[in-house]
């Protein structure tokens, strides 16, 4: 295979480290060894941390022999930080290296350092997370000591909008700016966004609509859409790896959807990997990555979803084949294999507060958050204080006669595909 057939690609791998969904999993895990190590029996999952690394580690030496200009970014979340794994800030291997290719090696990502910058990366990340979660619990211990009224006004100023779950949208906004940072580099310099001779414009006419039903570059020719696969010379082709385990954040939905836009217009492929645990009550697949998978292959066709099976395919190397099998396979060539298609994609809107699918709901006017009931003093979203039809008719004009900002929120219909 020439390096025609096979163009360098940068993947931006994104990795869900929150400690409360790996906790609960390696006590399952645990456990459950234990049981079938005394009938003789292998390991039956789920996955914990330290398998999903491994595999991680996996594909990516995989990826990076597959052409030696290949690039890897490995980014890493919890629920309140997003970091860097790999290449780390200063020193040998830095992202400026990378980013360049001037580390001399004559590839790009040395091995060995991603490697070991991987796993201490992850395991400072853990660490500040948990330090945050005692300091956290620690805190509403004191609150729960003084009185009532303090504690539910302090609850409702400082923890509004805080859920369970890692921050996926500030990590793919992470990703977006580094995939950037590297066009422009291997565009001497100047965004691929503002040369339109690149493949990374669209029409003024495809706006959101045309990108949310897939009609955005519908208008092309066929050697216009094929040209559109192949990158430039010169240019990677970018893509990123969402491994996520931890459930969905419902307030960062629109996030979401803005960051899958933009991917869209980049030409940047969104795969999704969903690896769920054994308990019942928790999620067995992420409803946003599907959706933020479909948006960004709609013109395309390359991205892919999984949800990972339960059990022994989490475990013993297993992990390892379904990441090698399914995503890494180059974009350009994976409608020619037969991989997992998304046939049915749920675009009902959720509760922001309770994750419940919706026909008919709130809608703050101020961040547009989705709500089932109408939250009673502050937007669980964006903090907004919440005023009354009277109140904002009172207050709708101020003393000079000029009319306020309201803050309410609206009945509406939502929007179903």
């Amino acid at each position: 295979m020439t390096s025609s057939d096979n163009p360098p690609a940068l993947l931006l791998l994104i990795l869900d480290l929150s400690p409360p969904t790996w906790g609960h999993r390696s006590i399952i895990r645990t456990a459950k060894d234990k049981a079938l190590a005394a009938k003789n029996k292998p390991s039956a999952g789920p996955a914990v941390i330290d398998d999903v690394v491994d595999s991680s580690l996996a594909f990516l030496a995989a990826f990076c022999a597959m052409n030696r200009d290949n690039v890897c970014v490995v980014v890493g979340v919890t629920e309140s930080e997003v970091g860097v794994l790999y290449p780390r800030k200063g020193g040998e291997g830095s992202m400026d290296d990378v980013v360049t290719g001037s580390s001399g090696r004559g590839e790009r990502v040395d091995r060995g350092l991603m490697n070991d910058y991987v796993r201490l990366g992850v395991a400072e990340l853990v660490n500040r997370a948990a330090e945050r979660m005692e300091k956290s619990h620690r805190q509403r211990e004191e609150e729960k000591s003084q009185s009532a009224v303090s504690s539910e006004t302090n609850g409702l100023n400082a923890n509004y909008g805080q859920e369970e779950g890692a921050a996926i949208a500030s990590a793919l906004s992470l990703a977006l700016c580094i995939i950037n940072r590297f066009m422009v580099a291997s565009h001497a310099g100047v965004s691929a966004l503002s040369d339109p001779s690149t493949s990374f414009q669209r029409r003024d006419d495809e706006g959101v609509l045309a990108l949310m039903s897939g009609l955005a570059g519908s208008k092309t020719s066929g050697s216009d859409t094929n040209n559109q696969d192949q990158p430039q010379k010169g240019m990677l082709s970018p893509r990123t790896l969402i491994i996520q385990s931890s459930p969905d954040r419902t307030a960062d939905y629109n996030a979401l959807m803005n960051c899958a836009f933009a991917a869209n217009k980049q030409n940047v492929v969104i795969d999704g990997c969903f690896i769920p645990s054994d308990r019942k009550e928790d999620a067995t697949s992420s409803p946003y990555l599907e959706q933020i998978v479909h948006q960004t292959s709609a013109n395309s066709g390359s991205g892919i979803y999984l949800s990972v099976p339960k059990g022994q395919a989490q475990v013993n190397g297993a992990l390892s084949e379904v990441l090698l099998s399914v995503f890494l396979p180059p974009t350009h060539l994976r409608k020619e294999m037969n991989l997992p298609k998304l046939t049915k994609v749920d675009f009902r809107s959720r509760c922001f507060e309770t994750g419940e699918c919706i026909d008919v709901g709130k809608v703050c006017n101020q961040c547009l958050s989705i709500f089932k009931e109408r939250p009673r003093e502050r937007c669980w979203t964006c903090g907004a204080k919440i005023r009354g039809r009277k109140e904002r008719k009172v207050d709708s004009e101020n003393e000079d006669g000029r009319k306020k900002m309201k803050v309410g929120f609206h009945r509406g219909t939502t929007a179903t595909r």
